[in-house]
């Protein structure tokens, strides 16, 4: 698990990552917000098993806000984005009765909203590494009825999509 202390670590590594990586400009630092956002819930699912709704909610009506005022010409690739995001991790959820919370599924639902077309990517690094750590975690507990917080990976996934792939412009 990540332990508390690295957190602000892994937070100011990603966010100055990403000013590397994406430039020094208003959208540059935006998307380094939302690396800071993407550690926050990592860290708080990791502690907790759940993603707070005021996290993903406020974080869905930013993304479209900001697309409304300053890049219209995205919003509806990251609205198509987040609600098959949305809609193909609900469905996850109830065939893998509990395999993803409504927590993930909201989450998944936001990565869409922020990263438009480019989540898919995110969505299949994070589902490959939570893999890896659900197989990790069911043979070290000796059983496949071990839980893991799913939220990290998905995380992990749209933070590595952040600095390697160009998403829409936040502004």
């Amino acid at each position: 698990a990540l332990r508390q202390p690295l957190v602000p670590v892994v937070g100011a590594v990603l966010a100055a990552a990403t000013f590397v990586v994406r430039g020094h400009d208003a959208d540059a630092a935006l998307w380094a917000v939302v690396q800071l956002w993407l550690v926050a819930i990592a860290a708080i699912d990791f502690a907790t098993r759940r993603i707070p709704n005021v996290l993903t909610l406020v974080a869905a009506a930013g993304a479209i806000a900001l697309r409304l005022a300053f890049e219209r010409d995205e919003l509806v690739e990251i609205v198509v984005a987040g609600a098959v995001c949305f809609a193909v991790l609900l469905l996850l959820a109830v065939v893998a009765r509990g395999g993803f919370g409504m927590g993930d599924v909201k989450l998944a639902g936001v990565l869409g909203l922020l990263l438009g077309k480019d989540v898919a990517g995110a969505l299949l690094l994070g589902t490959i590494c939570g893999a890896v750590a659900a197989l990790i975690t069911a043979r070290r507990a000796g059983s496949l009825k071990a839980t893991l917080a799913y939220g990290p990976y998905l995380c992990l996934g749209a933070a590595v999509v952040i600095l390697v792939t160009s998403p829409p412009a936040l502004v």
